[in-house]
């Protein structure tokens, strides 16, 4: 379903997007997701999850892009690593949203297949926008170590690079590094350039209780999830928009700064920059946050998916 007031050209030329992604567990992959599906200068080529229990993850993606009226755009199960520690195992509030749904289901294909496939039909076109752990990445590079470089741009919510949580001037190790450390030391080595939205600027964005009264007096298929799924999140917490950060970074570049730099992962889960390095990726080190929070919402407001 293409949104209302797209032209043929206009849709013809929108940029091919793959979304991997964490969902269910903090409540910005959600936010992340709608305005993806939301924003018309995108083509969701597919959503594939990582992490944990990525079944429940990809049956929330389903019951998401249903209610929006997108049943066409796939969506494809990472590796399960619910096995690997008792947080991977967790069954987050999120995934009763969409507890018994069944009307559309993941495919077939696992998620570094998925992103294969699509690599190779649309070499030089497609967009990664990675905003979990990197499993599903460094699987597929593992598999076709020339694949990724198919890619026209990837772009992660990943690391700490100057500033910790909540602003801290201390580094951390970001939770998308910390997940799957090894995947993380292979992505970043990859020989991609890869963009980096990381706690830099990712934690000073956040959806406070004003924002989130906007949406929920909108009542549209999209926003009636994004509050509902904030609920069963947490009802009164203020949620840092880490992912949809990412997000912006596609849509709005004009918005960040970037610096350029070599970035490594050490084994205790921190990114390194190291200046003695080719450079490798661009950092983000500012977002114009007020400007980048009144276009979020101008997208969520101004948007009319719906299943009819």
């Amino acid at each position: 379903m293409a949104q209302s007031g797209l032209t043929t050209s206009k849709i013809e030329n929108r940029k091919k997007v793959i979304f991997d992604c964490d969902l269910g567990d903090d409540i910005d992959d959600a936010y992340a997701l709608a305005l993806l599906c939301a924003s018309p200068g995108l083509e969701v080529l597919g959503i594939t999850t990582c992490y944990g229990r990525t079944d429940d993850r990809a049956q929330l993606a389903c019951q998401m892009l249903y209610d929006w009226g997108l049943d066409s755009i796939p969506v494809a199960a990472g590796r399960d690593t619910r096995q690997t520690d008792k947080r991977a195992n967790w069954y987050a509030d999120q995934f009763r949203y969409a507890q018994g749904f069944k009307s559309k289901k993941p495919v077939g294909q696992s998620a570094v297949d998925f992103i294969l496939e699509q690599l190779h039909k649309y070499p030089g076109e497609v967009t990664i926008i990675s905003v979990g752990p990197v499993t599903n990445v460094a699987d597929l590079i593992k598999k076709d170590a020339k694949a990724l470089k198919l890619a026209s741009q990837v772009v992660a919510m990943f690391g700490s690079f100057f500033i910790g949580y909540n602003g801290s001037p201390s580094i951390d190790s970001e939770w998308n590094v910390q997940a799957d450390v090894e995947a993380a030391k292979l992505f970043t080595s990859s020989g991609v350039a890869i963009q980096y939205a990381g706690l830099d600027v990712t934690t000073f964005v956040k959806a406070d209780a004003l924002f989130r009264q906007k949406l929920l007096m909108r009542q549209s298929p999209l926003t009636n999830t994004l509050c509902g799924l904030q609920t069963l999140w947490a009802y009164d917490r203020d949620p840092v928009l880490y992912d949809a950060v990412a997000v912006g970074m596609v849509l709005w570049p004009d918005l960040f700064k970037t610096q350029p730099a070599h970035v490594t992962v050490d084994d205790k889960g921190y990114t390194r920059l190291d200046p003695r390095q080719a450079v490798n990726a661009q950092i983000a080190v500012y977002v114009n946050t007020s400007q980048f929070l009144q276009q979020l919402m101008q997208v969520y407001l101004h948007q009319n998916l719906r299943r009819f």
